[in-house]
């Protein structure tokens, strides 16, 4: 039972913690993978798209969105020659991210930013394929009552 989830599990993750696996409200944490944008198609560097994380993230500490190299599973390389954390990963306790008016933010991950968005970008390059996982840190109920829904990607450019 559940080979596919777990074979997905271990490809992208390898191990776990009593928190990823058995979360509860307000402790441990949820790991949401997305390898599709919202019409089916798998990321592709040339591309770029958008994430718009609601305002509302049912989460007692944080959340993140990490970008991972399809090939390798590690953080995503994109020949940043100054690497930084935020090059690869945006989190919600990020001073410099840009909110919009509604409290959601904007995630971009692809070919290029869109002007204004720098501090919401992480860069995807050449062909390696990417994916991310959306993490939620002490998630609340509305995750596990499935009230809450993250939005698909979508192609902007």
């Amino acid at each position: 039972m559940e080979l596919d989830e777990r074979t997905a599990w271990f490809y992208d993750a390898v191990t776990s913690s009593e928190g990823m696996v058995n979360p509860y409200i307000g402790k441990g944490q949820v790991y949401l993978a997305a390898k599709r944008d919202s019409k089916g198609n798998f990321f592709r560097a040339d591309k770029t798209y958008r994430l718009r994380v609601p305002a509302d993230v049912p989460t007692a500490q944080f959340w993140a969105v990490d970008l991972y190299s399809q090939d390798t599973r590690r953080h995503y390389d994109n020949g940043d020659p100054n690497p930084k954390v935020s090059s690869v990963a945006i989190n919600s306790r990020m001073q410099d991210i840009k909110r919009n008016a509604d409290g959601s933010i904007d995630i971009y991950i692809g070919a290029k930013a869109p002007e204004g968005y720098e501090s919401n970008y992480m860069k995807a390059v050449g062909t390696d394929g990417w994916f991310v996982i959306f993490r939620l840190y002490a998630p609340l109920q509305a995750y596990f009552d499935k009230t809450f829904v993250l939005p698909d990607f979508e192609v902007v450019d």
